[in-house]
């Protein structure tokens, strides 16, 4: 009986250091493509990486959020096993603000009505001085923690892509 508690505890650890092998590979990631790291944060089941997008003339940071499904029956962790999901936030700062700017916000607010991040959309939060664009992606964490030159080329395009997808988003809104 106590093997058996122990290899579940085991097996808890190996689920979790997981998550810290991505998070680092998502930090080398983001470096090589210019984004050095400005925060860390990590809670039970997440943990949230903040990156300046060096040179970048739109973006003033862009954060990553490992959302990892916990639980803690051996049938639920049986059905999930080593999936979690990637919420991506991306953002610009305008210092000045405009009165158009608040007739800009109300048109964001009602375009975010039909959108859902966890379909896959963007959805735009509009705020005075910044405008967030947030992405959703479900992911299988075993896909892109295999330390051979596939994965890290899958990571490295996943987080150019969606980079450069919410870049996309805010263009118009950077004064």
């Amino acid at each position: 009986m106590l093997s058996l508690i122990a290899k579940f505890n085991n097996k808890q650890e190996a689920r979790e250091s997981k998550d810290e092998i991505l998070i680092g590979e998502i930090v080398f990631a983001m470096a090589h493509l210019g984004c050095p790291t400005i925060g860390f944060n990590a809670t039970a089941g997440q943990q949230y990486v903040k990156f300046k997008p060096a040179n970048d003339t739109v973006m003033n940071s862009f954060t990553v959020m490992l959302d990892r499904m916990t639980g803690d029956g051996a049938l639920q962790q049986a059905v999930i096993g080593s999936k979690a999901t990637l919420h991506f936030v991306a953002e610009v700062k305008n210092h000045i603000a405009d009165p158009d700017d608040l007739v800009q916000m109300m048109r964001t607010d009602i375009g975010n009505l039909l959108r859902s991040p966890w379909l896959g959309d963007v959805k735009l939060d509009h705020q005075l001085n910044s405008v967030t664009a947030t992405k959703n992606q479900f992911i299988d964490i075993d896909s892109y923690i295999g330390m051979n030159q596939q994965s890290r080329q899958q990571l490295n395009h996943m987080l150019s892509s969606t980079l450069n997808e919410l870049r996309q988003y805010l263009v118009g809104y950077k004064k």
